[in-house]
């Protein structure tokens, strides 16, 4: 695995290094879990809907959500805003993906955003971008409590 792709703040963090991926297109899924293992430092999980997600991710303590916009029974959107009432997940950046993205309502909560169809470089620029920066905030705001 490439060195590039290992944000500078991985190991010093006591973060989780898995990725909760929410995505009803089983194929879809597969390729970015795949796409993940292959070219990341991280792991993931894979998960077909919202309500899944928000009952697992208090124990999986992810470093990043990577959500379709398009779910079954919540839109990733919906699924995010839940995502951050929760201590254990408040703050953790979201990729939200779909062909069609509500571009206003995604600035606002700060999630980043992905068309499909996907370029993998792009992909794993997000990915590794998102949790860098994720990580260089928590590991300033521990110095700050130290």
């Amino acid at each position: 695995m490439p060195e590039s792709v290992i944000p500078p703040a991985a190991g010093r963090m006591k973060q989780s290094s898995t990725i909760l991926i929410v995505e009803d297109d089983a194929a879809i899924g597969r390729f970015l879990q795949q796409l993940i293992e292959d070219e990341t430092p991280y792991t993931s999980i894979l998960l077909p809907d919202g309500f899944r997600a928000l009952e697992q991710a208090r124990q999986i303590r992810p470093c990043l959500f990577l959500l379709d916009y398009r779910l079954p029974g919540m839109n990733g959107v919906e699924v995010f805003d839940r995502l951050q009432t929760m201590e254990e997940t408040r703050g953790v950046p979201a990729i939200m993906m779909s062909a069609t993205l509500p571009t206003e309502e995604l600035q606002k909560r700060g999630i980043y955003q992905l068309r499909k169809p996907m370029d993998i470089g792009n992909v794993i620029r997000m990915i590794t971008h998102a949790v860098a920066t994720f990580q260089e905030r928590e590991l300033e705001r521990q110095q700050q409590y130290s």
